[in-house]
């Protein structure tokens, strides 16, 4: 990756209205970065969100798809297909999961209801090279008839090539246009803003989830790539025991049936990628270390402390990723890391990631900016850490000790310059972080169900002064 700095902002916490978008203040945000004199912009997953599972980027119902609760509607306003007193003006503190689902599926039915058939005709043509965005439209419009997941579905559904899916797609053809009518203008607005963004310099940092969901398009219609059966996941994902959770992290995806997509030779996978890829200019390969070797934990465990390590995908899946030469990698390489996993990322060329909240438990840490590799990507936290000042109020007394001797300071303003020295080519802040958010703002609280993504930037936060702060540092450290 070129040397610079970052900005860590997910389109869900872009101001205004009940959820951020991709209107103006997507623009606008992204020429406040290029002032300040950052290079990179990271969001998080952009599939689509579940009122059902805690509205986590990282568990959705289609791993292809896009979150329309982010299209910018004044385009459908232009058009003629709403009207102008349809848009939700009120901006709240939080982002209001429940009041973006019920606006945005209200508006998008009434620009379908009114769109013209030439456009509705080429969103569907749009979607024919896309089997898997295809699968999920289908899927979504099943979901609405049953309102559950598709494994309590009944048996003629349940099953992806069970009779009773394509007589559903041939009964239901205005509904499953509907959903692709909404997937087309999110792509399409979604790539008019990274153009915009790489026209002025700034390049989109994705992330990419290692996992599907379970109640999701991609498994319903792919199980023999997953460890299900019987409607059930057999081998679910997770971590075990670590820093965030002390009987570790179960997440309830069933994991990869990998020698299934090595038959098919990583078909799927590889289309995951470049559906990603498209999107952005570089990609944070989430749990990196599933890919050489996953935690498996076995059906009806409450915890995720009596599992086991499986082989992973390995080298031979991003070897043929190479060759399609989409966005750039960042490991993803938190956690329990092994030789092996250092070597795959090694032998792979891609740079793993610091925590300089991690930094401070030992005397001299990897993850301190003096010791960070130049082929990496540090960061003060990321979306699962506290803010810097939650954290800072935390700490122990060991830890506010080695921050006195490295930072020099334990003012939060102390870590912008200690950050920016880091030996990393690229650096990363979140927006809380810069602007010293306590607690209450953090992103997402691991193992814990309600309560998390609903971060909201505010008109006006990111003012001269902030630019002023960070265009001098950028300017100072060379990024």
């Amino acid at each position: 990756m070129e040397r610079g700095s970052g900005v860590l902002l997910h389109i869900s916490s872009l101001e205004g209205g009940c959820i951020g978008g991709l209107g103006k203040a997507a623009y606008d945000f992204a020429d406040r970065l290029r002032e300040a004199g950052f290079g990179y912009w990271q969001i998080l997953p952009l599939n689509p969100t579940s009122l059902y599972s805690g509205n986590s980027p990282y568990s959705s119902e289609s791993l292809f798809a896009g979150n329309t609760y982010f299209l910018d509607w004044s385009e459908f306003v232009r058009a003629g297909w709403l009207d102008e007193s349809d848009l939700y003006r009120r901006e709240t503190e939080f982002t209001d999961y429940s009041l973006a689902d019920g606006y945005s599926k209200k508006l998008l039915a009434k620009a379908f209801a009114n769109a013209d058939g030439q456009t509705v005709g080429k969103a569907r043509a749009w979607a024919e090279d896309k089997p898997n965005l295809r699968v999920y439209a289908l899927y979504a419009a099943i979901k609405d008839v049953f309102r559950s997941a598709w494994y309590e579905w009944p048996a003629e559904y349940r099953d992806f090539h069970g009779s009773g899916t394509a007589e559903f797609s041939e009964k239901h053809r205005k509904e499953i246009d509907a959903y692709i009518f909404g997937q087309y203008f999110f792509f399409r607005q979604f790539e008019k803003l990274k153009n915009y963004a790489n026209g002025i310099g700034i390049k989109i940092i994705g992330d990419f989830p290692v996992y599907a969901s379970f109640d999701s398009a991609d498994v319903w219609a792919n199980t023999p790539l997953f460890e299900v059966s019987g409607g059930k996941v057999v081998l679910g994902a997770g971590v075990p025991p670590d820093y965030f959770s002390a009987t570790g992290q179960l997440w309830g995806n069933p994991v990869y049936n990998v020698a299934e997509h090595k038959k098919s030779g990583y078909s799927w996978m590889l289309d995951r990628f470049r559906t990603a890829a498209d999107l952005c200019d570089v990609l944070r390969v989430d749990h990196f270390r599933g890919y050489e070797s996953f935690w498996a934990v076995p059906y009806g465990e409450t915890t995720a402390a009596h599992g086991s390590w499986r082989a992973g995908f390995g080298k031979e899946l991003f070897d043929l990723l190479k060759k399609d030469r989409g966005a750039e990698i960042i490991a993803e390489d938190l956690g329990v890391i092994t030789d092996g996993v250092r070597r795959l990322r090694d032998e792979l060329g891609f740079p793993g990631m610091n925590v300089l909240q991690f930094a401070f438990g030992e005397d001299d840490s990897g993850y301190l900016p003096e010791n960070n590799a130049k082929n990496s990507v540090t960061y003060i936290g990321t979306h699962d850490n506290d803010t810097l000042v939650g954290w800072l109020k935390k700490a122990g007394r060991a830890e506010k000790e080695r921050i006195l001797r490295h930072v020099g300071s334990d003012d939060y303003k102390a870590f912008f310059p200690y950050l920016f020295s880091s030996e990393s080519d690229v650096v990363i802040i979140s927006m809380q972080d810069m602007l010293g958010l306590d607690s209450r703002y953090r992103m997402n609280v691991p193992s814990k169900p309600d309560g998390n993504w609903v971060y909201k930037m505010r008109k006006g936060q990111f003012d001269d002064g902030l630019i002023k702060t960070f265009a001098g540092l950028n300017r100072d450290f060379g990024r």
